[in-house]
């Protein structure tokens, strides 16, 4: 086979791809794509498993793979309590739980035989001690049918030279501080072993680079799930809350153009959630972008240049040639963004942005105080460090008293600068909170928003001051570089606690006391309107308004009003005298806000409505596995029977079930009053088999559910790499491909250091 190696020194490379359902139809998410085709329909279609295929390596519509069983040389090492093969199969359990999503695994057995071909319909993970790059933690070789996208074949070699491995355990917190993490990095490469490549967000667990002692991989963040539920979707299990952004975007000429990354912050935490990037036909109209599975919240809209070099070369005509740019705010301007706000459920169309023509570093001179660039409470600005000396300094007004919330986002975004924050009092000069440990104001969050660089939530060394301001006046805050060391782009924000008293559309907040109540005409509940401003703060007294609360079944029909008045909003709402369901929104200040709870009026239970609801479609027997048992009971009208007083029983025929007080085959399932469920936790024994899940309500049998309880990994192990399982070679790590259209292998290599911005960041 005629083979061409594509090196990359110090980072990893695969192909980013997006499933197409027809023109203009692309997924929204960073996936390995179909680069080139003889079928000029595929190219760009997302790589994926047909999990309903019929082939060796995927059976029962799980995805079959084999553990080399020399297992890996620092096991004897180990200190994070289960050994190297569960904490493999612990990896692909992280997937196999996303609740909407019925991706699954199965441990196919050990294996000794060497793995000779990336075509040959087995998925293999194992310890290798050669022919795999120097500083390169794991290498994913993902095999696909370029005419249709289908994955074939996946096969990981983790590097068993260069790092010492151990496990975080059962309990995620457990191992020895500066190693490599087995679930860390076996988890990153599973999300290309199922077709994903690397976003634009650090924080995602499928972000290109890693050191040892990270741990926050191991979990998954929005940007890894979204793609996830989007292209495996579970066939009864949904989130009806999640919704969808899309858009064009287009230069300084109004043209549209590819490979633009669009990451969507939220206003309320800085948090970058989850991003896309444009397309190109066939996948889609040029430009266009679509991101699925958004939670409701109030975004911004960032562009932002994507990382082509860890991508795959679909993405090597990618334009990045701009300067980021928040959506509504021009470049070297400072305002209010224009901001994208999803509502449960909903479709926010149109969010476009335009890229503009001007480059080069905005706002200077503003290296003093005296030429500070001025900020106002919700108004945003995406400036520039350099060179790494460089400071920029900005200003804002406040009242005494008042809290500013501070933020500067760089790393969110993979951006080079480490920033740190500073902020001044009014005189410019004196220092209020420092990103300098040796300071008496000294603010860990000024250089790391986490407060600590390896905790469990994962380093985010973006900077985050949250201050309470002492006196009315104009403040100081200024933007640097960590030690001096980094120069980058970065997007900064501020808001001002009390300076925004509108309630907001989308953040203000909607309960009931109850998810049902016995449809009697005589039972009340309470509902509870909670009006927030668009940074997700409650709007509490002195401030008033005029709420209602609003019947939106139907055509909306206002039920009660509170004029004029200061939070809480309580109203009492008395059952309906036959059974229903009652969609409530409400209105504040005449305006429609969008959100809304549901509240059944029940009559009668109905055991052939019920059912028993499994949030998994198997677990692993291991001991520790487990598996969310629901029970949801409804009445002859199907309406939700949340009446607290039933008598719900769970039982299992294999494993353990726990419902906090009790354990053992059958338990009494607790009652949430949020959800109008009932529920237990069932924990796995270490017997394989079919468990038969079953449950009655007031001593009426439900329909049973099956749960497959698959064997536990296991294999010899303390050998590690170096044995004669190193007979595949791979070129030494980067992007291989082979001869023949219909064939393409991607080697992802995840980086052990984070090149040399991850480094001067861990210094």
């Amino acid at each position: 086979m005629k083979t061409l190696s594509l090196r990359h020194f110090g980072i990893w490379a695969a192909a980013a791809l997006l499933l197409v359902l027809g023109y203009g139809q692309a997924s929204g998410y960073m996936s390995i794509r179909v680069a080139t085709s003889p079928v000029p329909s595929a190219v760009g279609q997302a790589v994926r498993w047909n999990l309903g295929a019929a082939r060796p390596n995927v059976a029962n519509r799980r995805i079959l793979y084999e553990i080399g069983d020399a297992g890996c040389a620092d096991s004897a090492l180990f200190t994070g309590g289960i050994n190297e093969f569960q904490a493999i199969q612990d990896s692909f359990n992280n997937w196999r739980r996303i609740r909407e999503s019925d991706l699954d695994f199965e441990f196919a057995g050990s294996t000794t035989n060497a793995v000779t071909s990336a075509s040959d319909n087995r998925n293999v993970l194992r310890f290798v001690g050669s022919n795999i790059s120097s500083g390169v933690f794991a290498v994913t070789i993902t095999t696909f049918d370029t005419t249709t996208g289908e994955i074939l074949d996946a096969d990981m070699e983790l590097n068993d030279r260069d790092f010492t491995w151990d496990t975080l355990g059962q309990s995620r917190t457990t191992g020895t501080p500066g190693r490599a993490y087995i679930e860390s990095v076996v988890t990153h490469e599973i999300g290309h072993f199922v077709g994903l490549d690397h976003p634009a967000n650090s924080q995602s667990t499928l972000y290109f680079a890693s050191s040892p002692g990270l741990f926050s991989q191991a979990s998954l963040e929005r940007d890894d799930i979204a793609p996830i539920i989007q292209s495996y979707p579970h066939p009864s299990l949904s989130d009806p809350a999640l919704g969808s952004v899309s858009g064009v975007v287009t230069d300084a000429m109004a043209a549209g153009q590819f490979g633009v990354g669009v990451v969507l912050v939220n206003l309320a935490t800085g948090k970058n959630v989850v991003g896309h990037v444009t397309e190109k036909p066939p996948a889609g109209s040029l430009g266009s972008y679509l991101i699925q599975g958004v939670p409701p919240g109030n975004y911004i809209a960032f562009a932002l240049p994507i990382q082509s070099s860890q991508l795959g070369s679909y993405y090597a005509s990618a334009f990045t040639s701009f300067y980021p740019v928040v959506r509504g705010v021009a470049f070297n301007t400072v305002g209010a963004p224009t901001l994208v706000k999803v509502a449960p459920g909903q479709a926010f169309t149109g969010a476009n942005l335009s890229l503009p023509a001007a480059g080069g570093n905005p706002f200077e001179p503003n290296n003093t105080s005296a030429q500070a660039t001025t900020l106002a409470s919700g108004e945003a600005a995406v400036a520039q460090i350099t060179p790494a000396a460089d400071v920029d300094f900005f200003k804002f007004t406040a009242t005494a008293g008042q809290t500013c919330v501070i933020r500067v986002l760089s790393d969110a975004f993979g951006f080079a600068l480490n920033p740190t924050l500073t902020l001044l009092d009014t005189n410019g000069t004196t220092v209020l909170a420092s990103p300098i440990s040796s300071h008496p104001a000294y603010l860990a969050s000024a250089n790391d928003r986490d407060g600590e660089a390896f905790d469990a939530s994962g380093p985010d060394y973006d900077a985050e001051i949250v201050f309470t301001l002492p006196a009315a006046g104009t403040y100081f805050f200024a933007v640097a570089s960590r030690a001096g060391l980094t120069a980058g782009q970065y997007l900064v924000t501020l808001e001002l606690r009390g300076a925004d008293t509108s309630a907001d559309n989308i953040a203000t907040k909607i309960s009931s006391s109850a998810a049902g109540v016995p449809a009697d005409g005589t039972s009340t509940f309470t509902i509870n309107i909670d009006p927030r401003n668009q940074f997700d703060v409650s709007l509490a007294a002195p401030n008033t308004y005029t709420v209602d609360l609003v019947d939106r079944s139907g055509s909306p029909v206002i039920l009660q009003t509170l004029s004029s008045q200061s939070a809480p909003f309580n109203f009492t709402v008395t059952a309906l005298a036959s059974p229903g369901t009652k969609t409530y929104g409400c209105r504040v200040n005449g305006v429609d806000m969008a959100a809304t709870v549901q509240v059944s009026h029940f009559g009668t239970l109905s055991a052939l409505n019920s059912r028993v609801i499994l949030s998994e479609t198997s677990v692993v027997a291991n001991g520790y596995d487990f598996c969310t048992v629901q029970v949801q009971l409804r009445d002859s009208a199907n309406n939700l029977f949340a009446d607290s007083a039933a008598a719900v029983v769970i039982s299992t025929t294999l494993g353990t079930l726990d419902n906090g007080s009790a354990t053992g085959a059958s338990v009494a399932g607790v009652y949430d009053p949020a959800l109008g469920l009932w529920a237990a936790t069932l924990k796995a024994g270490t017997a394989a088999g079919l468990g038969n899940i079953s449950a009655t309500a007031n001593a009426q049998p439900l329909s049973a559910q099956t749960l497959t309880f698959l064997a536990a990994a296991t294999g010899t192990g303390s050998g590690g790499g170096g044995s004669s399982n190193d007979t595949e070679d791979d070129g030494g790590g980067g992007c291989t491909a082979g001869g023949g259209a219909a064939w393409l292998a991607i080697l992802a290599l995840l980086v052990a250091a984070l090149a040399a911005r991850r480094v001067s960041r861990a210094s």
